[in-house]
């Protein structure tokens, strides 16, 4: 969690104003890839709709932060006004990830690959967006929504079918963790590294 808030401080912190095309776009990249893995760390928690309350402010914080680099200063608002946008795709989502989380486990890491597409598809169509002085017809942001979401959680989906150890070594670290042998440092600090991955 803490390159997720060391990236968004150092964006809110920094100046863009005379930044170039190319150093916004690495900007931009950073800050919803650090958002996307926190997403997906809070998602690993085994209660059905506690994601959408641990998610929502990532994705607040990541569209304010994109949308600085892009030369806008949003209070919440603001935010939640383009996230409304999305509307009834990021509430359908949240409910069906809220569903998966019944199943143990294997619910558990569909939610996880669910809430890394979702907070994927938001900051990439914040990011659209604010790059067309946003101006944008938001029935397109609404499929650019779908359409990102559903690359990438299929993309994220197949990654985890070729790999399925990242079950294992979180089960293992949940073991060690629950046996003493890890600190609760050490266990956040492990997780991370292993959604960083992810």
């Amino acid at each position: 969690m803490a390159s997720y808030l060391d990236t968004l401080d150092r964006v809110m912190k920094g100046d863009y104003q005379d930044a170039s095309p190319q150093e916004r776009a690495e900007a931009v990249k950073d800050i919803i890839q650090v958002c996307s893995v926190a997403s997906a760390a809070v998602a690993w928690q085994p209660i059905p709709f506690l994601d959408t309350v641990l998610i929502s402010p990532i994705q607040i914080a990541m569209v304010q932060a994109i949308g600085r680099v892009h030369g806008h200063k949003l209070d919440q608002k603001s935010v939640l006004e383009i996230l409304g946008t999305f509307g009834a795709s990021l509430l359908a989502q949240n409910v069906i990830m809220a569903a998966a989380k019944l199943i143990p486990f294997a619910g558990w890491i569909v939610g996880m690959s669910m809430a890394y597409a979702l907070t994927y598809a938001v900051g990439e169509v914040s990011d659209h967006y604010f790059r067309h002085g946003r101006g944008v017809d938001p029935q397109d942001l609404k499929q650019m929504f779908d359409k990102t979401y559903r690359t990438k959680k299929a993309q994220k989906q197949a990654e985890h079918k070729a790999n399925g150890t990242l079950k294992e070594k979180l089960e293992q670290l949940g073991e060690a963790y629950a046996a003493g042998l890890l600190t609760e440092e050490q266990f956040e600090a492990k997780k991370q590294e292993l959604l960083a991955g992810f």
